[in-house]
């Protein structure tokens, strides 16, 4: 944000939270500020996005008090969606987005969904017949119903070291290397305290 030219460009920032909730203020353009999530949240403001007509206008979520003038709405042109992890990066803000009707930057809702789904991009890559690693998937009441036969399968088909990890979050979370069946329940076991789906 701060390498934007500013006397070309207003910049907006804007903090999603976990929960979805939407914030902004002058203090989200230092970095630093977010050493403090909860402080840092406390000197912004809750706002959400609108559709008007043919424009997209950012609202604070503030009550307007006896005394208080209601805050002017900020026009917004294009998003800039810089974002991480499940509702991010997922085609979920992407989505949310398009139903706004409001410009963004990056990738499209189905290149994002694809892209974070690691089991269905698998099944992209091996249709589009590039090389990539055989995998297993498995759901959580799949593997709850029968872990024995599924940790046979997964020795048989994938072997040890293998991979655990959630189908669809980001980073590391959740993901274990394994060398040994007796490690295998436990990794499976994390993967699924993130998320029904696994893969192996």
């Amino acid at each position: 944000m701060m390498a934007v030219d500013t006397e070309k460009y207003d910049i907006t920032p804007v903090y999603v939270t976990k929960k979805g909730e939407m914030y902004t203020g002058e203090k989200l353009l230092t970095i630093e500020e977010y050493r403090d999530l909860p402080k840092l949240l406390s000197q912004c403001k809750k706002v959400f996005f609108v559709r008007e007509g043919d424009r997209v206008l950012m609202k604070t979520d503030g009550k307007k008090g006896l005394f208080k003038k209601e805050e002017e709405p900020v026009q917004i042109d294009v998003a800039f969606p810089v974002v991480h992890g499940t509702n991010c990066e997922d085609g979920t803000i992407q989505g949310y987005l398009e139903f706004l009707g409001l410009p963004y930057v990056g990738c499209d809702i189905l290149s994002s969904a694809v892209g974070m789904d690691k089991a269905v991009f698998k099944d992209v890559l091996k249709n589009a017949e590039l090389p990539t690693l055989d995998c297993i998937c498995i759901r959580a009441k799949e593997y709850l119903t029968d872990k024995q036969t599924l940790q046979d399968k997964i020795e048989e088909k994938i072997g040890f070291p293998l991979i655990v990890k959630p189908v669809n979050l980001g980073s590391s979370v959740g993901i274990t290397k394994v060398n040994t069946k007796e490690e295998l329940d436990d990794a499976i076991m994390l993967a699924l305290s993130f998320t029904d789906r696994i893969l192996i």
